[in-house]
């Protein structure tokens, strides 16, 4: 039986192939690509090998026709000849470094090489007992870098944080960055803000005149537990939570180049550098130098001003992952992404009325949640439970469950008559293809949102059969986390989504983009997808407790990184349905 392979396990394997190019110094593109591939896999919102059942893999940025030749080989074999034959005569060692943060594969083969290393546990025993000072290129500082990056991956594992919490993180931050004199300006970088559904290390940038200033004050805040590095214009510290904060600070004439050049992505930054190249300019964090890397520095206090310099309108760093942004962007095609202020209603929350539900009560009153609502602005907001359990009541009993629910709801709505609140059931679909509900009991509700919550081991076919009938339900709206995913804890189950869009479209039904931190679903890549087949998406909380509510912003995010616009989503409507 072929071995089934995750997105971290085919991201590995394609790290370990541009190591062992730049290690042999064989081709430099070649180490790149699969660089760049990896990071690609890595980052995927949706299992690689489903995009492989449905001949899409190439739609990933970064993979290529022979990458997916060889990923196709992977699938069907568990190996690849070409992966093999790269790594042929390295040592195995090597390999297992690379996993450590801080070494690159030239440092990950001397240390295994001429060390005769194989083992992590070899690896933080040789810097311990000095061998690994004594090696040419490295020395006690070196080690000590080596050793602090074995501690860091033991540490933490392979889990990287949730959006949200690194959000978060990041957020408290720049709160105190922003209140030092000198700061005139403070940004997220990289892939928070991209807003990638899991972060590793959280980047910040600080625009300001004077560097050393700000660099000392960061890294003297009491969140700070240890200083990793401490220069002139950036640090690095590991905060009391864990999460490891860098941080560069730039003054105002270059500020936006820095910004561009770290907020990335890696594959968009190749393909602008590509760009850049045919017209004789160099791109870097200072600027652009026209006639190559020796010629005239031109420097950009913003990002408009780096990328107008390339003919380029702005591209808002949510799509920059080389995925046709720069295209669309050549062409004057960028889509006008869907915003915050654009969502009028939240479709999905949980409150605390016992509907002696299937599992997760909420744990919020009614006019805990529509006040709240009030202060978002919203028109309107679903005040909902899980379906009653189908094993405790029957169809009669859940139709007196939801109209005692009614009433209270009408009561509330009394108090607060600047917001409609609505009637919604998150419905269980259960694992013989029938709704908790049943059709006269759908028919009480404003807005029925269909779930799978049991059963995740299905077949790819009968998964989609099971969600089809549901979405073909006159009295369902729209489907719930669409994949079932629980990032870093479970991978989603398999759809054929050609079907699922078809039938989501011959239907006028949506697909939730659910915004709590451990769904964030559906993901960026299927959003994409959906809306290039016309399916309506509706923007949720799935709101359980207080703090949930104000999370709309990150299945913004999610849709925003799937070109997702404001007409692509319902709840930016003034009323619903």
């Amino acid at each position: 039986m072929v071995k089934v392979f995750t997105n971290r396990e085919v991201a590995r394997l394609l790290l370990e192939v541009a190591a062992a190019y730049e290690v042999k110094g064989d081709s430099f593109f070649q180490a790149r690509s699969y660089d760049t591939a990896a990071d690609s896999v890595e980052q995927a919102p949706v299992l690689v090998k489903d995009l492989w059942e449905q001949d899409r893999l190439q739609s990933l940025p970064g993979i290529g026709g022979s990458i997916a030749q060889h990923l196709d080989e992977l699938f069907r074999t568990g190996k690849v000849k070409h992966f093999n034959w790269v790594k042929k005569g390295l040592p195995k060692g090597m390999f297992q470094f690379l996993n450590v943060p801080g070494v690159g594969p030239k440092n990950a083969y001397k240390l295994a090489k001429e060390l005769g290393l194989e083992t992590i546990a070899d690896l933080q025993e040789a810097c311990l007992t000095g061998k690994v000072a004594k090696l040419e290129g490295f020395g006690d500082l070196s080690q000590e870098k080596v050793l602090r990056g074995i501690e860091q991956m033991l540490r933490q594992g392979s889990q990287r944080i949730f959006l949200p919490v690194a959000d978060g993180i990041a957020q408290r931050i720049v709160q105190r960055l922003r209140e030092i004199p000198q700061v005139k300006r403070v940004d997220t970088l990289g892939s928070l803000r991209r807003m990638v559904t899991t972060i590793g290390d959280i980047d910040l940038a600080v625009q300001s005149d004077e560097p050393v200033a700000i660099i000392d004050i960061f890294t003297s805040l009491p969140e700070v537990k240890e200083i990793l590095n401490k220069g002139k214009v950036k640090a690095s510290v590991r905060l009391n939570d864990g999460a490891q904060v860098d941080l560069r600070v730039q003054q105002d004439k270059s500020y936006g180049a820095l910004l561009q050049y770290f907020t990335g992505s890696k594959s968009h930054n190749i393909r602008l550098r590509e760009l850049a190249l045919n017209k004789k300019l160099s791109l870097s964090e200072y600027g652009i130098k026209k006639g190559g890397p020796r010629g005239e520095l031109v420097e950009f206090a913003s990002e408009e001003e780096f990328y107008h310099y390339l003919n380029l309108p702005w591209i808002p760093p949510e799509i920059r992952e080389d995925a046709g942004e720069i295209e669309a962007a050549l062409d004057n095609k960028l889509p006008q992404l869907v915003e915050s202020s654009d969502i009028k209603g939240d479709l999905h929350v949980h409150c605390d009325f016992n509907l002696e539900q299937s599992h997760d009560r909420g744990l919020m009153a009614m006019p805990e949640i529509v006040k709240r609502g009030v202060e978002l602005g919203y028109k309107y907001i679903a005040i909902g439970n899980h379906s009653p359990s189908v094993s405790k009541h029957t169809q009669t009993d859940m139709r007196k469950l939801l109209l005692k629910r009614q009433a209270e709801i009408e009561r509330v709505q009394g108090n607060f008559p600047q917001i409609k609140l609505l009637s919604m059931v998150e419905v269980d679909i259960l694992a013989d293809d029938n709704l908790a509900l049943n059709n006269e009991n759908l028919k009480l509700l404003d807005v029925a949102i269909a779930a799978v919550h049991s059963s995740f081991q299905m077949s790819r076919d009968r998964m989609t059969q099971r969600v089809i009938k549901a979405l073909k339900n006159p009295y369902v709206h729209g489907l719930a986390h669409p994949t079932g995913r629980l990032i870093n804890e479970r991978e989603g189950y398999e759809l054929d989504w050609e079907r699922i869009f078809s039938v989501c479209r011959e239907n006028d039904k949506f697909l939730e983009v659910n915004s709590f931190c451990k769904r964030l679903d559906l993901p960026d890549l299927l959003v994409r997808e959906a809306v290039r087949a016309g399916v309506k998406l509706a923007i949720n909380t799935d709101a359980h407790s207080f703090e949930h509510l104000d999370s709309m912003k990150y299945g913004v995010a999610v849709a925003r990184r799937g070109w997702a616009e404001k007409k692509d989503v319902v709840n930016t409507l003034n009323s619903f349905p």
